[in-house]
Formats: structure tokens, C-alpha cells, sequence
């Protein structure tokens, strides 16, 4: 089911990248049914997959490494700072939109031993809903609302054209974008549970990609002091994903990370 639909984006995760190479070109085709499924040449994405980065230019955006000047990081990319809010409130009202036909009559989990209607529509979106929906869909409805459309929702869309503008600007002098996955290495099942603002934070370097409506690809690049890895993001233009194949397995090749074991 569509979480916000001018945001959600699948993906495979593989064993390495020539195995997502493979399995894109597979899943990579217009689905009828699905209105957010684009009308698009589905390319060879193992295609040329060996032909190397020679030549190719990669952008380091500096607003996503900490240790750089609040005056770098707005001359990289302005809007950036501004992004994750923006993706929030997006998503959030497009959740309150999506999960309003969730009703438990004809959508979604219907609640048992229910005496009126009322109770169905109350029961089912009590029980059916975790806390964390139940946080969107409440304040996407908020930032719909009377008051707050134009405060909320409206700079969001504007601001998300800026991000787009950004990312155009940065492709007319570079092939590719390098960044961090997160902002920190993993954590243990259950060890931020409770802790929303950490985990809120946690898409902060890849929300802009959904944003913007861009390919990406996260692929470790090493690991931390405890072991535990380090993810890197390349950031494509616009159905350019066969590009980001070569590059990351180019990468992978080189470092020595992801190789088969078996």
C-alpha cells in the first residue's frame, strides 16, 4: 500500500551490485495498474556494468559532512537544510490522503465484535494503525487542513522545486553524486525504540533523492571502530540508473567489499 505516492520508490536489496543490475532490468517496466509507474525504455542495466568511472566526474556535496562551515554548506546546495522538514510534511499529508480508504469495510483490517459502524471505523484504524501511522496520518491531516495548507504543505511543494533545481545544477557539471547513506553506522533491533526524533533523522542524507525524484544506490564502504558498516549513496540523474550501476560496481570491484563468499 502507497505510504506517499509521490515519494515511494522500490528497490532491490542484493548481494551485491551486478545482482541489482539484474534484478532491475527485471522489475524496471510500467506497471498498467500502477499510476506512479513510469512509461520508460527499459534499458540493460548490466550492460557496459564493467566499463570502469574513467572520465567520469563525481560531486561531493559538502552540507553532508559535518565537519564543514554553515557558509560551504549553503552554497552547495541552498535548499538542502530545508529538505527533510519538506519531505516530512509531504509525506505525512500524502499518508492522511492514502490511508483515509483504509475504513475496515472495504480497505484494509476490519476489528471483530463490533456493534455499529461507528465502532468499525474507530476499532479497525485503532487496532490496524501502529503509533507511528497513526503520528502521519494525524498530522498530514493538520498540514491539509484550513490554516495550515499554505504554511505547510504549499512552501513544502516550493521547497521541493528548489531541491530539484539544485540537483539539475550539480548534473550540468558532474555525472554523479557521492554522499552518506546516514548520518550514523547502524544500531541494535530495538536500541532507538521509543527515540522518534533519532530515527526521523536517520533518512536526512536520502530524502532529498525522493524529493527531487532521483536514483540512488547505497553500498558499504567500510566499516566503523565497533565493526558494524558504513553505507555510501550515489545519486543519478534521472533514469541515468545504468550509470549508477557502473560506477558502484566499479567501486565494489576496487574495494573489495561484497564479494561472493560462496
Amino acid at each position: 500500500m502507497a505510504l506517499a505516492s509521490s515519494l515511494d520508490q522500490i528497490g532491490p536489496l542484493t548481494k551485491d551490485v551486478k545482482d541489482c543490475a539484474m534484478v532491475m532490468e527485471s522489475i524496471a517496466v510500467q506497471d498498467k495498474w500502477d499510476a506512479t509507474s513510469v512509461c520508460h525504455p527499459n534499458p540493460e542495466f548490466t550492460k557496459g556494468i564493467e566499463n570502469g568511472v574513467q572520465g567520469l566526474k563525481i560531486a561531493l556535496p559538502k552540507e553532508f559532512f559535518a565537519a564543514v562551515s554553515d557558509e560551504v554548506k549553503n552554497a552547495v546546495l541552498p535548499h538542502l537544510k530545508a529538505a527533510h522538514s519538506a519531505c516530512f510534511v509531504i509525506s505525512a499529508a500524502e499518508a492522511s490522503s492514502n490511508l483515509g480508504k483504509f475504513d475496515g469495510i472495504k480497505f484494509g483490517y476490519r476489528a471483530q465484535n463490533c456493534s455499529s459502524v461507528d465502532d468499525i471505523y474507530k476499532l479497525s484504524r485503532s487496532q490496524g494503525f501502529g503509533k507511528e501511522v497513526k503520528r502521519r496520518i494525524l498530522l498530514g491531516t493538520m498540514f491539509l487542513s484550513t490554516g495550515y495548507y499554505e504554511k505547510y504543505y504549499s512552501k513544502s511543494l516550493q521547497i521541493r522545486t528548489l531541491i530539484c533545481n539544485d540537483f539539475k545544477n550539480i548534473f550540468e557539471r558532474y555525472d554523479l553524486i557521492l554522499t552518506p547513506t546516514t548520518p550514523t553506522t547502524a544500531y541494535k533491533l530495538g536500541e532507538k525504540q521509543g527515540d522518534s526524533l533519532d530515527i526521523f533523522m536517520g533518512d536526512i542524507c536520502t530524502s532529498s533523492v525522493n524529493m527531487a525524484g532521483l536514483p540512488a544506490l547505497s553500498l558499504p564502504c567500510g566499516a566503523d571502530s565497533q565493526g558494524l558498516p558504513v553505507g555510501m549513496q550515489l545519486i543519478g540523474k534521472a533514469f541515468d540508473e545504468q550509470l549508477l550501476f557502473r560506477a558502484a560496481y566499479a567501486y565494489e570491484q576496487n574495494a573489495n567489499i561484497g564479494q561472493r563468499k560462496d
